[in-house]
């Protein structure tokens, strides 16, 4: 049987269009960790877009629509310093709304959240039994210092069975990160019998200042959590299932840039086995209204289609649109459709990798 994935997910119009495209076999192997996104700011007027109320309103409906009767996690830690809504933590107001809507979702929490946000997800686990998801970034580890996993199952009151741990690495890569994850591992296997313990890290690389054309980035992530699962493997230990960020460099989600001054290229994000491939085109949107629009990635969507991993490990629902588009009877869309097929070929290629190990 496969591992399952856990990606986080940024749950915004290109992601979730993403996952609603997933189906079959894919969709039962993938379980998502939906993060809210922080509120928009409108530089015009110098405020938030919306209100903490107006900002959280549609997502039940949004995620019952393209997750129902799928499990998931839910982490509003981007949101974990903004104000109750309804007298309730967000976190406890968005999963109780998404339950009403048909999709029941475990609250994940990590050592850094606040006092409100851990008790909603202790109160949220005691009312349904959902369970509690546990992020540990690096400093977290219990082989770095055990006492801060022991005082967050304190402060959420549940046991290690009803906990699954995320091991993040963060951007961490080589070997020496997969000794130390290896580690971490067997130092959480004495702790208890979690209900799961999955680990990954990194994020898409940085992209500033990329050439036209195709490039080639290496999935560290993939990479490390391979070697890791091999070895492990190779003792006959427990072997740990995966998360990622996506397509998505994590550390700009919260970047305040101000829309009226950027130009954005053309671009897609293409997985494959062990690397990301980059197809960049010409300027979708410059300064003055100048840009070609999607039609500026058609030359790169070219080109990528004839590179050697095109279409490999699998063959995924994107490779379809990119052929269209190529061919004149698709429309090239905008940057959120990209996203879109972008994340379909990620979720496609992961699912399809993670099929395939013991």
């Amino acid at each position: 049987m496969g591992k399952i994935y856990r990606p986080f997910t940024l749950a915004r119009a290109g992601e979730l269009a993403a996952l609603a495209r997933v189906n079959g076999a894919t969709r039962a192997a993938v379980v998502p960790v939906f993060q809210i996104a922080p509120r928009t700011w409108d530089y015009e007027n110098e405020r938030y877009s919306k209100t903490i109320p107006a900002h959280l309103a549609p997502l039940p409906e949004k995620l019952a629509a393209v997750w129902g009767g799928g499990s998931g996690y839910v982490d509003v830690s981007m949101l974990d310093s903004e104000p109750i809504i309804d007298g309730q933590h967000p976190l406890a107001w968005l999963a109780a709304q998404t339950r009403v809507a048909g999709t029941q979702l475990a609250p994940l929490v990590e050592v850094s959240s606040s006092a409100a946000a851990k008790a909603a997800a202790a109160s949220l686990h005691v009312a349904h039994g959902t369970g509690v998801g546990i992020r540990l970034r690096q400093l977290d580890w219990t082989t770095i210092d055990p006492a801060r996993l022991t005082a967050l199952l304190g402060d959420l009151g549940v046991a290690p069975d009803v906990v699954d741990v995320f091991v993040d690495f963060e951007s961490a890569e080589g070997a020496v990160i997969e000794v130390a994850v290896i580690a971490e591992l067997t130092s959480l296997r004495a702790l208890g019998p979690f209900r799961s313990i999955t680990v990954g890290g990194a994020g898409f690389p940085d992209v500033n200042g990329v050439p036209r054309g195709t490039t080639e980035y290496p999935r560290d992530e993939w990479r490390i959590y391979s070697a890791v699962h091999a070895k492990l493997a190779s003792m006959s230990q427990p072997t740990p299932d995966f998360f990622d960020n996506l397509v998505l460099k994590p550390d700009t989600i919260e970047l305040g840039v101000d829309p009226r001054f950027i130009s954005i290229s053309a671009a897609l994000r293409y997985t494959v086995t062990n690397d990301f491939l980059l197809a960049k085109g010409e300027l979708f949107k410059g300064q003055g209204g100048s840009g070609k629009g999607g039609a500026a990635l058609i030359p790169a969507l070219d080109e990528l289609t004839r590179h050697a991993e095109y279409a490999t490990p699998v063959r995924s629902q994107a490779d379809a649109w990119i052929e269209a588009v190529v061919a004149g009877s698709a429309t090239p869309g905008n940057p959120g459709k990209w996203r879109e097929w972008g994340t379909v070929r990620h979720i496609e290629v992961v699912a399809f990798q993670l099929s395939t190990l013991i």
